[in-house]
């Protein structure tokens, strides 16, 4: 286990997205805070300059740009600190990139909207959530979208059309994390539980968690596992198919806001809200499930 302490000065970290070759981490926070950090030295690399709180940042698939939330969405280039485009109207909550890194998602309140990047323009606004959207999510496709909400549901939106094809009913308490399965039929949510959900007919098929409220969940890349990270101090690790619990990292000293798997898949990042970063190694993990299959065949 590696262990970083990240001299952010400021009361709470809200968001952290790690780089997708696992070197560095954007970190926003109350304060006004956005900052890139080196995960090796725990060195603050450069600091952004937002207008408001930092609540949710999202890295570009080849790293040289970033979107940030804090009221105002704002395209970065991450080497140079420039802030390339600011788009017009307000954002909050959450923001994620299509794929082909064309649109993006993002929050105003209980209603989500569709933005093309490049012309700048609001597409479409989608609305049916009842309270503050926290989480978004597009399929590979583009065309489909996950939001989870304060209004405890999930919905799945046609982004062709604007409209609502479902809503996933069961959490009892706000819904933090989305993100589509690898197949595209499967999706999970997280809130003071986590589910696992059929898309197509909306049923849940299982029901896992922690002791507080789970700030996100992530698909494995083989869709075999998941991880997720807590209020309650850990870091989980699971079997989608099972349920099971594969491990429990509990080093952190407060919340858990954010985790994500290392490129390799053999380990994970995590962030509290004081800045801690934990690096951790599954690769013990992922050795038992390939004797345990292995001894199967």
């Amino acid at each position: 286990m590696l262990t970083v302490q990240l001299d952010i000065n400021t009361s709470e970290v809200y968001t952290s997205a790690f780089a997708p070759d696992g070197t560095r981490a954007l970190i926003g926070a109350q304060g006004d805070v956005l900052g890139l950090w080196d995960l090796k030295s725990g060195s603050l690399i450069r600091e952004y300059r937002p207008t408001g709180p930092v609540w949710a940042v999202v890295w570009s698939a080849d790293q040289r740009l970033m979107l940030s939330v804090d009221g105002t969405m704002r395209l970065w280039e991450v080497d140079t600190g420039t802030c390339v485009r600011q788009f017009e109207g307000h954002h909050a909550r959450c923001v994620t990139w299509s794929a082909n890194q064309s649109q993006a998602l993002s929050a105003s309140d209980a209603t989500l909207q569709l933005t093309d990047l490049q012309a700048g323009q609001c597409l479409r606004t989608l609305e049916g959530h009842s309270d503050g959207i926290y989480s978004a999510a597009f399929d590979r496709s583009g065309q489909r979208a996950l939001s989870g909400s304060r209004d405890r549901t999930v919905r799945v939106w046609d982004l062709r059309t604007g409209n609502c094809t479902g809503v996933l009913e069961g959490h009892t308490y706000h819904v933090h994390g989305v993100a589509w399965a690898a197949d595209q039929r499967h999706a999970i949510s997280c809130s003071h539980d986590i589910r696992v959900w059929d898309v197509q007919s909306g049923e849940c098929l299982r029901v896992f968690g922690h002791t507080d409220t789970i700030r996100t969940v992530q698909w494995a890349a083989d869709q075999r596992r998941l991880l997720s990270a807590a209020h309650d101090r850990t870091v989980r690790l699971w079997d989608v198919e099972t349920g099971q619990c594969l491990r429990i990292f509990d080093g952190h000293q407060v919340g858990v806001v954010a985790a994500a798997f290392s490129p390799d898949q053999r380990g994970a990042f995590a962030c509290d809200w004081n800045g801690g970063i934990y690096v951790w190694d599954l690769s013990t993990v992922r050795r038992a499930d390939e004797a345990a299959d292995a001894g199967t065949r």
